[in-house]
């Protein structure tokens, strides 16, 4: 898109609706200009996929005098569900309660001066949201965390000091129990409470359309956590190739379909002692086309690796509409990352709740099960048979 002939168009508009009349520009028709023209660039670049228009702006500064009018927190209602999930996702409740207070303290300001003050908000009907948020979830996550601070608390209790046995179920009880203190009594401890309240999104997306990530770690060198051994033996002792290869390892990133499909690419970490591969690496390295390899000191993720496994193995796979499953990690969790690589609003990020993993993470219920079972079974077998392969060599990885 070329922004000179848009602004020339523009122009043109201006002059034929308005007139040709000069006159000295103001302050508020400058900062009128700078907003459009930002605009305009956000198109340009892609990041926004639809315009939306509303019926007044106005541009008074914090120091102009205010007037007493009051200004409609209605007038932007028509927004829909991704734009609210994007402001939940670009603002803490912190971030959200402070802008309120300042806003709550000067009644009379307009969106301009908000907007002056705080830079990420951009129209005005995001207070009416900040507040309706602030009411619905700020007692929610207040209740939240003084439940979580109950089941430690009961939970050091019960190992530390009277050496009881604590399951799963347990800590379930906990966590209701605090919840009826608190008379919150459609509190449920479960995580399929959390899927039921995104099944209308949920239902919006074919299968196919259904996608899950998540990481999954091996040893270089798998060690069988059992073996017999003699009657009375006090210090087992267990030989290794190399320990090094006990202490580290390599990390993938499939990406799997809610119709049961493994999409054709995944990236891989492989640990290195520097965060790239060196020039014998690069040489000798064989890697498939379905694969995107990247070298990492901690074979961690990481933002970079993020952005690699977003741009280099999501994108080609999906198209515009996808429904994707992530962890809470903080750099997944990241909707302004998601955005800047897939900015049309039928592309949906959803974030699991935090500790939920173990629970309604597919990947980690199904798949990754088998695959470190495939792996030590891979091992077992080399190791029996004396097989001349290193499966430890960052080529069978």
């Amino acid at each position: 898109m070329n922004l000179l002939n848009v602004a020339k168009h523009l122009l043109h508009l201006a002059q034929t609706e308005c007139g040709s009349e000069n006159s000295a520009t103001t302050s508020d028709e400058i900062f009128l200009a700078e907003r459009l023209f930002e605009v305009l660039k956000s198109f340009k670049d892609s990041y926004f996929s639809e315009l939306y228009t509303y019926d007044s702006l106005d541009f008074d500064d914090e120091w102009d005098e205010m007037t007493n009018e009051e200004e409609s927190d209605d007038d932007n209602d028509d927004y829909d569900e991704n734009q609210h999930s994007d402001i939940e996702n670009r603002f803490t409740l912190e971030e959200m309660e402070n802008i309120i207070e300042w806003v709550d303290q000067h009644p009379n300001a307009k969106i301009a001066t908000i907007s002056n003050r705080f830079k990420k908000v951009k129209y005005m009907y995001y207070i009416t949201r900040f507040r309706k948020y602030i009411e619905d979830n700020g007692t929610i996550l207040e209740k939240l965390k003084q439940i979580k601070e109950f089941m430690f608390n009961e939970f050091y209790q019960k190992r530390t000091i009277e050496k009881e046995t604590v399951h799963d179920a347990d800590l379930e009880l906990y966590a209701i129990q605090k919840a009826r203190e608190l008379n919150w009594d459609t509190f449920k401890a479960n995580a399929q409470n959390w899927i039921e309240s995104k099944r209308p999104l949920i239902s919006k997306y074919s299968s196919h359309q259904i996608l899950n990530s998540d990481h999954c770690s091996f040893q270089q060198e798998y060690i069988p956590p059992r073996t017999l051994s003699f009657t009375g033996e006090r210090t087992t002792e267990v030989a290794v190739k190399k320990k090094y290869n006990t202490t580290h390892s390599y990390t993938v990133q499939p990406v799997t379909s809610a119709d049961g499909h493994l999409l054709d690419k995944f990236l891989l970490i492989l640990q290195e002692k520097e965060n790239t591969f060196g020039a014998n690496v690069q040489k000798n390295l064989i890697v498939p086309p379905n694969v995107v390899v990247k070298a990492s000191k901690s074979e961690k993720s990481s933002g970079e690796k993020h952005h690699a496994f977003l741009n280099e193995v999501l994108h080609p796979l999906v198209g515009k509409r996808f429904l994707l499953f992530l962890d809470s990690w903080k750099t997944q969790a990241d909707l302004t990352k998601f955005r800047a690589v897939f900015p049309n609003q039928d592309s949906q990020l959803l974030i699991l709740p935090e500790g939920s993993t173990g629970y309604i993470q597919p990947q980690d219920l199904s798949l990754f099960r088998s695959w470190r079972f495939i792996h030590e079974k891979i091992e077992h077998y080399v190791h029996i048979n004396r097989t001349e392969m290193n499966i430890n060599d960052r080529q069978y990885f």
